[in-house]
């Protein structure tokens, strides 16, 4: 005989909820201008309300306060919570090199490039593959995210929590691992590989032509460390290889592309399209800052006055002896109203939060963005700039994912200037200043004799670094600086 019972559990659970105003919020933050003005005209079609009080003719800049330093406390905006709790991995900006283009002044300044950008490249081959528009979506997201180089730097577990914070879609390791695979198809060979491993060996296989590519494709795939630090004579007794078959080798992989993101006229979709500076940095003849938020194009907008006339003559009206018609039309319009001044709202608050996070990065950066020496950047890193920006850490790394800035001194993405810190004569220095000083040591090399790692770390420690060999090998090779060998 069967006996049936019940029991009840109770469970406490926490979950994070966004409203609909954080979630708007939070994807126009990383939009950049270009993307921001798209988004502006689909919601203008979208909500027949929604109307421009000017017709984006205006240079769309903000005059700001000066910036006269933190000790002073001059620079007085008004810092307010975005009400986001996310927690995201911090970001080791150490990796992005700036652009090395020397303007007339000295200064760095990004390039222009073709009209067709390789992220608009990207995207016209979605419609190769038959993907319903989930999927579609998943894939844009995954094209968003490449860096630079067209490689996939984000952790997977990274896109899948903002899929499903930001955009409402819910998503597993499984189907992101599907769709990227279908992304590293596209061209160019390469694209979507998630280290420099991966983008070689995506090549590698593709490449038919390549000499020796089965032996290549199986070096890659079993001793890519080594490859990374070119210990060839390590490859070549793990292969048994003659040293004919292992020049081949070599003369092969330098035919593959590290960085196939710069395979189509430009080195990313934010060098390729024609740089729009986010923020304008000026400084006067006194010393001091003043920045501006730079929206070109960028309408300010307003609910049809109409609209609202409509609303408040009939917001008293009884719906119990109202045509049905009329109250139709008063749900209908009051959607659209709501619609509206959310999103009017969310613009508003973006722009806060921009002038927010550009005012903290100009604080801690105050000696670079008045002399332009790349030296004197200090050591930052994103929960600096979000503790004075008073927002949540993963707000810092929307906005300065895609920003950039212009300064006297040329254009700068903002992510340039998160950096580690180093040890220089017993005080914290930025890691920039390192890098200075390391490609200083080698241009001035004699090349018939280059430096070795031992060697270089050895002149970086009489400058004052407090420095180890595996350092400035690292640094070496994020810089794109040969070993000694290849230097020759």
């Amino acid at each position: 005989m069967q006996h049936l019972t019940q029991t009840q559990n109770l469970q406490q659970t926490q979950q994070q909820t966004l409203s609909m105003q954080q979630v708007v919020v939070a994807q126009l933050t990383q939009l950049s201008v270009e993307e921001l003005r798209a988004r502006i005209d689909k919601e203008c079609l979208e909500n027949p309300y929604l109307e421009r009080k000017n017709d984006g003719t205006e240079d769309g800049r903000d005059e700001l306060a000066h910036t006269d330093g933190v000790e002073e406390g001059k620079d007085e905006e008004n810092f307010d919570e975005s009400g986001e709790n996310a927690q995201l991995d911090d970001v080791d900006w150490e990796g992005n090199e700036f652009p090395t283009t020397v303007s007339e002044d000295g200064g760095r300044r990004m390039e222009n490039g073709e009209k067709l950008s390789f992220h608009d490249m990207l995207l016209q081959q979605i419609g190769e593959y038959e993907l319903s528009k989930r999927e579609q979506f998943i894939l844009e997201y995954l094209i968003g995210s490449l860096d630079a180089d067209g490689l996939l730097r984000t952790p997977l577990r990274d896109v899948e929590y903002e899929l499903d914070v930001y955009h409402d879609i819910t998503t597993n390791h499984a189907e992101l691992e599907r769709l990227l695979t279908t992304l590293q198809d596209f061209e160019p060979a390469g694209v979507g590989a998630r280290n420099l491993i991966e983008c070689l060996l995506i090549q590698a296989r593709r490449n038919t032509t390549l000499p020796m590519r089965q032996h290549l494709v199986t070096m890659l795939e079993r001793y890519g460390e080594d490859v990374r630090y070119m210990r060839w004579d390590a490859i070549q007794n793990k292969m048994k290889l003659t040293d004919g078959e292992l020049a081949s080798m070599r003369h092969a992989l330098r035919r593959l592309n590290p960085r196939p993101g710069g395979s189509i006229g430009a080195a990313s979709y934010e060098q390729a399209r024609t740089i729009v500076p986010d923020f304008i940095v000026e400084v006067d003849d006194e010393g001091r800052i003043r920045f501006q938020l730079s929206e070109p194009g960028i309408p300010k907008l307003a609910m049809s006055e109409d609209l609202s006339i409509w609303i408040d003559e009939h917001k008293q009206m009884d719906e119990r002896t109202a045509r049905r018609d009329v109250r139709e039309e008063l749900r209908y319009k009051r959607k659209f109203m709501e619609m509206g001044n959310l999103f009017i709202n969310a613009l508003a608050q973006r722009r806060q939060t921009l002038i927010n996070v550009m005012g903290g990065i100009i604080r801690l950066q105050e000696d670079f963005f008045r002399e332009g020496i790349e030296t004197l950047l200090r050591p930052m890193k994103l929960e600096d700039v979000a503790v004075l920006a008073a927002v949540d850490i993963s707000t810092v790394s929307r906005v300065c994912r895609s920003k950039t800035v212009q300064t006297p001194y040329g254009h700068y993405p903002l992510r340039w200037f998160f950096t580690s810190s180093t040890q220089k004569e017993g005080e914290q220095t930025s890691v920039h200043a390192l890098k200075v000083a390391l490609r200083e040591l080698v241009d001035a090399e004699d090349k018939r004799r280059p430096l070795s790692d031992d060697a270089l770390t050895k002149a970086l420690q009489e400058k004052g670094f407090d420095i180890a060999r595996r350092t400035v090998a690292k640094y070496r090779e994020i810089m794109n600086i040969p070993t000694s060998r290849m230097r020759r």
